[in-house]
């Protein structure tokens, strides 16, 4: 997806719609500017950073031989 904004004399950023919608970002959100290599990546603002994790955790499941064997290699890896 490519789309083009533009800054104000005030410095601010108008985010197209386009992108608004597939991000479902709404009137008055929080977004985070990063500086990437050289890049810049917004993202939005996590409001509930604990409850966001308990969210990841749900998704990623590893039993714990997995977890053992991936140690392992880590360790490996850092030898």
């Amino acid at each position: 997806m490519s789309e083009e904004g533009t800054i104000t004399s005030k410095g601010q950023l108008t985010i197209p719609k386009e992108i608004r919608d597939h991000f479902g970002w709404k009137d008055g959100e929080k977004i985070i500017f990063l500086e990437r290599e050289g890049e810049l990546a917004i993202k939005p603002k996590i409001k509930d950073p604990v409850k966001k994790l308990h969210e990841l955790r749900k998704q990623i499941r590893f039993s714990e031989k997995e977890i053992d064997s991936m140690i392992k290699e880590s360790k490996k890896a850092w030898d």
